[in-house]
């Protein structure tokens, strides 16, 4: 291995392109830059006079940059199957929760309802002992303390509504944006939340994913209250007059497991994609430092 400067190997024969891009692409450079205005920097050729670089011989450069950008395929190969499968499952949603692609043997015809029909609105307070739960718009609903943020909650909780699993919390505030979730957790939640309780014969699982449709998104948004965005709001007395069409309930649980399939393949797809991001990242930190030789 040899101890230069990058100024003397820039542009000529000791070094791959590749390897010299990666190179920076991995060091931290920024105490070798100057401030040249408002979150503008520059490397110029004074602080490459004083950045040195560890450089392996050309043949070793040719073989770290290939198994670099193997790394690089398989995760740009990751991110197309996330991006085709999300596709897949908007179609998939398009057509099962309009009822233009029905499952198994059914053929009667989607009945009409108000929400009011098929929702409570769970209203239980002063639940101190319970654990403060967050509703998010990626995550579901989760613990509060997994949020990384102050808690800005008041110190004093005897408003703060209680959620079981099952429900479907909202944000009061955020619906016309599809900010709900059903719940897996027993706790509390802000009163700027609302709570809805599936009665018989819903899943809430399917009314989960139908709440996530951009059609019924749009219905929450018009029956919202307020002059401008900010000001929404979708209390549980207007959400309670909205009519939407749905299947019996066999047939939304099949919706809903198809629907569940497909986003699992979504997460196994994703934590593929983050296994390998954090693989190329040790690679880089090994294969350019010189930790981890390769043969050409």
């Amino acid at each position: 291995m040899l101890i230069t400067h990058a100024h003397i190997i820039n542009g000529t024969d000791k070094c791959t392109t590749e390897w010299f891009y990666y190179f920076f692409l991995h060091r931290n450079i920024c105490r070798y830059t100057t401030r040249q205005g408002a979150g503008r920097y520059k490397l110029n050729k004074d602080a490459l006079d004083m950045l040195s670089i560890i450089l392996p011989p050309l043949p070793e450069q040719k073989r770290i940059g290939e198994i670099i950008l193997s790394w690089e395929t398989a995760i740009e190969q990751t991110r197309r199957l996330i991006d085709e499968r999300k596709l897949r499952k908007i179609a998939l949603m398009q057509k099962l929760l309009t009822g233009k692609m029905r499952l198994g043997d059914f053929s009667d015809s989607w009945r009409k309802f108000s929400l009011g029909e098929l929702f409570d609105e769970r209203t239980e307070i002063n639940n101190h002992h319970l654990p403060l739960l967050a509703i998010t718009g990626s995550r579901g609903v989760i613990l509060a303390s997994e949020i990384q943020r102050k808690d800005s909650s008041t110190e004093n909780k005897s408003r703060y509504k209680r959620i079981v699993p099952g429900d479907i919390g909202y944000n009061t505030m955020r619906m016309w944006q599809g900010v709900s979730a059903v719940s897996s957790l027993e706790g509390i939640i802000s009163p700027a939340y609302t709570v809805c309780i599936p009665k018989n014969g819903i899943d809430s699982l399917f009314m989960g994913y139908f709440f996530k449709f951009p059609p019924i998104i749009n219905l929450f948004r018009r029956y919202s209250q307020g002059l401008v965005n900010d000001t929404l709001n979708l209390k549980f007395s207007n959400f309670a007059k909205i009519k939407i069409k749905i299947p019996n309930y066999e047939e939304q649980t099949l919706i809903r497991e198809l629907l569940s399939t497909a986003d699992e393949e979504i997460e196994v797809l994703q934590a593929k994609l983050s296994a390998l991001e954090k693989q190329k990242r040790g690679l880089m930190q090994k294969l350019l430092a010189g930790e981890v030789r390769v043969k050409p």
